[in-house]
């Protein structure tokens, strides 16, 4: 009987660890070229905003078109985020009548100021010994996910993404609209700071 016991709990062991190795999922994304301002990140985000995953990818885009230029930067952020983050906006400083909510674009401005360099954290070859460069497209993005995620079915799912900042990838979470497009939901965490890049003096290298 003690062995009958042995062997069940063995197991269910090996059961629970085949189920918790199934929830746990791996996602590559391929950006062969990476948009460096508004007119070129609408096609990116038609190619990419299909999946969940590409979502992502597509609002750290966003993101990093928004770090060099803050008002084409949101203009794309009004196009991929969901609509928990928008508000009507008629006005010229709006966008297709759409406009960022203020808790929303005050968070994206002030950790962008406090940290220029994060967003590159997230881009590949970046490092915080190089300054969080990244290296020239085209870009492999990999993103996991957990047993607590949600599902593509259900049109919510929360991703990891890595920063070369970071020891731990960050969550954000998308959504899919009425039109099958996915958007990004809650981003937060990919705007914590970072590990100070390494700086040098020039003098060094006289």
């Amino acid at each position: 009987m003690d062995r009958i016991l042995k062997y069940v709990s063995i197991l269910s062991i090996l059961l629970f660890a085949a189920t918790l190795s199934a929830q746990n999922e791996t996602y590559t994304v391929t950006a062969n070229s990476w948009p460096a301002d508004f007119s070129s990140f609408e096609s990116f985000r038609d190619a990419n905003a299909s999946t969940s995953q590409g979502a992502v990818i597509v609002l750290l885009a966003a993101l990093s078109i928004y770090s060099k230029n803050a008002e084409e930067g949101k203009k794309a952020l009004i196009i991929c985020l969901d609509a928990n983050s928008l508000i009507s906006d008629t006005s010229p400083n709006g966008y297709k009548g759409f406009n960022i909510n203020r808790n929303t674009i005050d968070l994206v401005k002030r950790q962008l100021e406090q940290h220029p360099y994060l967003i590159g954290s997230y881009l590949p070859g970046s490092s915080f010994q190089n300054g969080y460069k990244p290296s020239n497209p085209p870009y492999n993005f990999t993103l996991t996910s957990n047993r607590f995620s949600g599902t593509e079915e259900s049109g919510q799912k929360k991703l990891f993404l890595p920063s070369s900042g970071a020891d731990t990838p960050r969550p954000v979470t998308v959504k899919r609209n009425a039109k099958g497009v996915w958007k990004a939901s809650e981003f937060s965490s990919l705007l914590v700071g970072i590990k100070k890049p390494t700086t040098s003096n020039p003098a060094d290298d006289l």
